[in-house]
């Protein structure tokens, strides 16, 4: 499965990557969390393309300077041992709740469309052991089972069409007429959705053509802002405003509005095959939490994806519902993205200094 320390993702499996760990849960959502800018929000999405690109510049750098080690391991050369390894553990915790985050959303949503009668623990267990199987395979499998999940859920956007014609235009007018109070909420608010592209200095090292990383890594962003434009531009188009900030998952409001004869409910066919989508990203960060434990104890051991895999699982199950599952779910793995996209910018500064220090002793012998 390709699981050896050697460049082993070409220029598609980045691209695949970067787009599909991105998606996950958070294009079901979308719509509504920028809703604070009412019929503006299709052209907000613009600016969480521009700042995932701003922020990809760092991640791009540092993985140049460090073109054979991954983050965890660019922390304990910059940052020292025992200072790196915290920001590792960290980063390790932040891929954990992701997990647990991005899976107990699905599972809601499939306990709530898909299977009402059934306990939420078996469809979780199938979920998790799909999972394992993914990120056990390495990241070569990860990055396959994303072409894969593209493929198997990109012509969904077919079903589009049916709300689009009974939709009307006119809402998209007039234009720019949020506040910038209203801009910022909605850009905090949804820019979970955009998260997934930090990974890319985790597997960096396993990247054949670094150089051209940056280029492909751009590509699977702007893919996945295409994508979310097209399903924005149509929810403008059949939702009223009361709706976008009522409706938690527009996506499918709009799937309910498909009539096919051999298909009584789309709704159903869609939360089945996001499954794919859900599977990309939390594989993904699965993957990473089991790269930073190894880090951590300086050992590799397949145990170690195991562990991930039960913590993340358990805190879904003990977990209580309300105020402290939103706080933990929402505003730490928030926090936690913010964290790993701007550390970069630090590792930078500290790469920068380093080596101007070391410039000058040069100079001074």
């Amino acid at each position: 499965m390709d699981k050896g320390n050697f460049p082993k993702l070409q220029s598609y499996h980045v691209i695949f990557l970067v787009q599909n760990v991105i998606t996950g849960e958070g294009l079901l959502r979308l719509p509504h969390t920028l809703s604070p800018t009412g019929y503006n929000e299709w052209w907000v999405l613009f600016i969480l393309g521009i700042l995932a690109q701003i922020t990809l510049f760092p991640m791009y750098w540092l993985g140049l300077q460090y073109p054979r080690h991954n983050l965890f391991q660019i922390n304990e050369i910059l940052l020292g041992r025992w200072l790196g390894k915290f920001v590792t553990i960290i980063f390790i915790l932040y891929g954990i709740l992701t997990v647990s985050a991005t899976s107990q959303s699905y599972l809601r949503l499939v306990g709530a469309i898909t299977l009402p009668d059934i306990a939420p623990f078996f469809p979780l267990f199938c979920l998790y052991g799909v999972m394992l199987y993914i990120a056990g395979g390495g990241i070569k499998l990860i990055a396959r089972f994303c072409i894969l999940a593209f493929f198997f859920t990109f012509w969904m956007l077919y079903f589009l069409l049916w709300p689009m014609s009974a939709g009307g235009a006119s809402h998209m007018f007039p234009l720019f007429t949020a506040k910038p109070a209203e801009i910022q909420k909605a850009v905090n608010d949804s820019y979970f959705s955009m998260f997934g592209y930090e990974l890319l200095l985790i597997y960096f090292p396993y990247i054949v053509n670094q150089k051209k990383a940056l280029k492909h890594a751009s590509i699977g962003i702007w893919m996945v802002i295409l994508s979310y434009e097209i399903v924005t531009f149509v929810s403008i188009m059949y939702f009223s405003e009361w709706q976008l900030a009522n409706v938690i998952y527009p996506v499918l409001s709009l799937f309910k509005s498909v009539k096919l004869s051999f298909i009584e409910r789309v709704e159903n066919l869609g939360v089945a095959l996001w499954v794919f989508l859900i599977l990309s990203t939390t594989a993904g960060y699965l993957w990473m939490s089991k790269l930073g434990v190894d880090f951590v104890f300086s050992k590799k051991r397949g145990a170690h994806l195991y562990i991930c895999a039960v913590v993340s699982f358990s805190i879904i199950l003990v977990l209580p519902l309300g105020k402290m599952e939103t706080t933990i779910y929402r505003d730490w793995t928030q926090y936690g993205g913010y964290f790993m996209i701007l550390f970069p910018l630090i590792l930078l500064a500290v790469h920068a200094i380093r080596k101007r220090g070391i410039k000058k002793i040069d100079m001074s012998e």
